[in-house]
């Protein structure tokens, strides 16, 4: 697939849209409840069946994920951002890469605009297991990093995609009708 920043990555039409939408506020509706929600709430008539395959196309095309991510009161998270030593980086970037990725640790995994480092969400048992997994990490692709930032995260205030996001979407959708 090729990214064009400018654009959304996948474009969406109202219905799918709306089907979205009210995934993110009740992500175990079933599809039955769903073709009432989308009759009464953005008069949309579609069947249970028809929904379904809708939600099919979406998952196949990397809409939205379905991802069950345990509560954090029973984890460790963390958070780690490092950059590179340069002169090492065309020879050990693809193998490091290649450990988080695989890394069970790493819930995820990205780069932002600016100053090019990597960073990911972490998530472990224990304390010793943070410790532990850094200590091995640079212990062996520690000739990559130039520096490492670890954070521990001690309190989730908010995970949550919030449905409002969709709202100007489904506005402007509506708006062109």
């Amino acid at each position: 697939m090729d990214f064009d920043i400018r654009m959304p990555i996948v474009k969406l039409d109202r219905t799918k849209i709306a089907i979205l939408k009210e995934k993110i506020l009740d992500p175990n509706i079933t599809t039955r409840k769903l073709s009432q929600v989308l009759k009464e709430k953005y008069n949309i008539s579609l069947s249970h069946a028809r929904i379904a395959e809708i939600l099919k196309e979406m998952k196949e095309m990397e809409v939205f994920r379905e991802t069950v991510i345990p509560n954090e009161n029973y984890f460790i998270f963390s958070f780690i951002e490092m950059s590179f030593d340069n002169k090492n980086f065309a020879k050990y970037w693809r193998e490091t890469y290649e450990y988080l990725i695989n890394s069970p640790n790493v819930m995820l995994f990205f780069t932002t605009d600016g100053i090019f480092r990597w960073k990911f969400m972490m998530v472990f048992r224990s304390f010793q297991e943070v410790s532990k997994w850094v200590h091995n990490f640079l212990k062996n692709h520690g000739m990559l990093v130039s520096d490492m930032n670890l954070q521990i995260v001690y309190r989730i205030l908010k995970f949550k995609f919030d449905d409002a996001l969709l709202s100007d979407l489904l506005q402007s959708s509506d708006e062109t009708l």
